[in-house]
């Protein structure tokens, strides 16, 4: 290996992840990326093919979220026994730190604490660049265990994450990032995306106790976790704060967390455990994908809410207006007229599943009491003036009650306060109140005035044309209104016109009830989602941003990441103007067969001029 690539340390490092990697693991983020950067032909690396078949892997040992390290035992061709292994710095350097685990290797690289501090410097100022870092050390024989290197890689967010993000938050959604990235790699990044930067270590989420759930709360996020802590901070926002919460994951150290939150989300390129874990499944890059599910499901709520409302309300009008006109005015509703109201007024309202509504721009909590008192609002107003129109329907419509009468249509049926309840007084109200109810569905489902949220063309045509206008040519064609000797067809189509003027006059008043009650005693006026606006944004950063361009030319959001990738990583120096990099001593250690004696001062540590993408 030492001979094949002498050149440059930094391709012996890379030749040396290669080795330690899983080519056929293409779902990998890290492997695939250290194959991709092996295999890029502008680079020239095509030499390294030949250092890399000197080895045949014997054993592989994946990544491991509890060990964050991966261990791989090479043959070479001389027979010798190589073993390599890559992962978190302070795991590579001493397979002890943070706590003893149960991994079948264990090793502390023998180097110097100086150069370890300056590894751990190293490691710390990429972090906080936004660089995540994979350290690499070798082993050959029974030798000891000896640092490669540090391969920094570009792991950048998701084109539309800071974008998304953002719309999330405008939506009353708020974010927070769990990430088993370094602490400063997790700040760079919620710096990028626009998150806060209120970023705690994992091992804060393990305690247990109240202060725990608070630190969960109010923090931006967590970085260097566990799988476990991530289900941790999921239960605690679920349970500990009745909250909804959604999870966004790739990798299956994200299942546990995907299974229990109540809305698990696998994005494009997942692997199967996160998908079976999951509640939706993205098939597109990106994440504009949860926004679009969180407007839609809004949507579909806002449909829920509207019917429910409208059902309600509508049972209370007819509930106390039939109610006060049998009871308090004596008057014997005909049965058939309830029994058809109650018909027509459910068919017609089959079209509202597929409405057209907004999102709103808060979410949506169903409170008993704000959905009941709502209701009963609607409900209550809607009564009123159908009792308005009894009392008052001798007014308006007396001249065709007096003279049906007068011609002896049949016995005058009087209530007792005074007021009309025969046949064509009945007739009339049925249409009264069926008009009224069908109206009233474009207040209930629109959050401001009716006229500003269109509703859909079906929806339209089910309650204007088979419920206003049915009910009217039943009024007036189907039912008899004279009596048995000489009966008369329907109501008048004056009258009609009569109930029609009124039913809309009220309605227009109930718009104005409805907007003045949420706005004193309900949040319905927090707006809603512009789609228009999003869409058009979108389409402005599709033809800036073009999916051809390179990272660092897409994104105008990376701030100190946008020129990483055109430019080298200084090494860390220390005194000494002739570097040697860690990954030339691991060549001469591999054609030597024991260890150089270089002083800390004079080790270098390698990076690639050409970042891992």
């Amino acid at each position: 290996l030492a001979e094949s690539v002498a050149s440059s340390g930094a391709e012996a490092l890379l030749v040396l992840a290669a080795l330690g990697s899983n080519p056929s693991k293409v779902d990998d983020a890290i492997d695939s990326s250290i194959f991709r950067a092996f295999h890029d032909p502008s680079q020239k690396h095509q030499h390294l093919q030949a250092a890399y078949d000197e080895f045949e892997q014997e054993e592989l040992t994946g990544f491991n979220p509890e060990y964050k390290r991966t261990t791989a035992t090479l043959i070479s061709k001389d027979s010798q026994k190589v073993f390599v292994s890559k992962g978190l710095l302070n795991k590579i350097i001493d397979t002890s730190s943070d706590g003893v685990d149960d991994a079948t290797f264990q090793w502390r690289c023998n180097e110097e604490p100086g150069y370890v501090a300056e590894l751990i410097e190293a490691d710390e100022t990429l972090a906080s660049e936004g660089y995540k870092t994979i350290a690499v050390a070798v082993r050959v024989g029974q030798g000891p265990t000896m640092f490669a290197g540090i391969l920094p890689m570009i792991d950048p967010p998701r084109k539309d994450s800071a974008e998304t993000i953002k719309r999330l938050q405008d939506a009353g959604v708020e974010v927070k990032m769990i990430t088993g990235d370094h602490l400063n790699i997790a700040i760079e990044t919620a710096n990028v995306v626009g998150l806060g930067t209120n970023i705690q270590p994992g091992q804060v989420t393990r305690e247990g106790t109240y202060h725990r759930d608070e630190l969960v709360r109010s923090a931006d996020g967590f970085a260097q976790v566990l799988p476990r802590d991530k289900r941790e901070c999921v239960m605690v926002l679920e349970r500990s704060y009745n909250l909804v919460v959604g999870m966004t994951g790739d990798g299956v150290n994200d299942a546990p967390a995907l299974s229990i939150a109540q809305c698990g989300i696998a994005v494009c390129g997942a692997t199967d455990a996160a998908k079976n874990a999951a509640s939706i499944i993205l098939t597109e890059e990106g994440l504009s994908a949860v926004f679009g599910a969180v407007v839609e499901s809004r949507k579909i709520a806002a449909r829920l809410m509207a019917y429910v409302t409208y059902r309600l309300a509508t049972t209370i009008q007819i509930l106390i207006a039939l109610s006060v006109i049998v009871l308090a005015f004596d008057c014997e509703i005909n049965t058939f007229y309830i029994v058809l109201l109650a018909l027509l007024n459910d068919l017609t309202m089959v079209p509202i599943a597929e409405d057209r509504q907004l999102a709103s721009r808060a979410p949506m909590v169903p409170h008993i009491y704000s959905l009941v008192s709502f209701s009963l609002v609607l409900g209550v107003a809607q009564a009123l003036f159908t009792l308005i129109f009894y009392m008052a329907m001798g007014e308006f419509l007396q001249g065709n009650l007096t003279r049906y009468n007068d011609a002896g249509y049949g016995e005058v049926l009087l209530s007792t306060p005074g007021f009309y309840c025969n046949d064509y007084a009945q007739t009339a109200l049925w249409l009264q109140i069926s008009i009224s109810a069908e109206l009233l569905i474009f207040s209930a489902r629109a959050p401001g005035l009716f006229f500003m949220s269109r509703p859909s063309v079906l929806l339209m045509a089910s309650t204007l044309i088979c419920g206003c206008v049915l009910c009217s040519i039943l009024a007036v064609y189907a039912f008899s209104v004279g009596g048995k000797e000489t009966p008369h067809v329907g109501i008048r189509w004056d009258d009609v016109g009569i109930i029609w003027a009124y039913d809309l006059a009220c309605f227009l008043f109930l718009d104005l009830i409805k907007l003045l009650y949420k706005h004193e005693a309900d949040h319905g006026t927090s707006g809603v989602i512009d789609e228009a606006k999003y869409a058009k944004e979108s389409e402005m950063a599709a033809a800036v941003q073009p999916e051809s361009l390179p990272w660092s030319q897409r994104s105008e959001s990376l701030g100190p990441l946008r020129d990483e990738t055109s430019r080298t990583l200084s090494s860390v120096r220390s005194g000494s103007e002739s570097p040697r990099f860690g990954s030339q001593r691991v060549g001469e250690f591999l054609r030597h067969g024991r260890s150089m004696s270089t002083r800390g001062s004079e080790r270098r540590i390698a990076h690639f001029s050409q970042k891992v993408p």
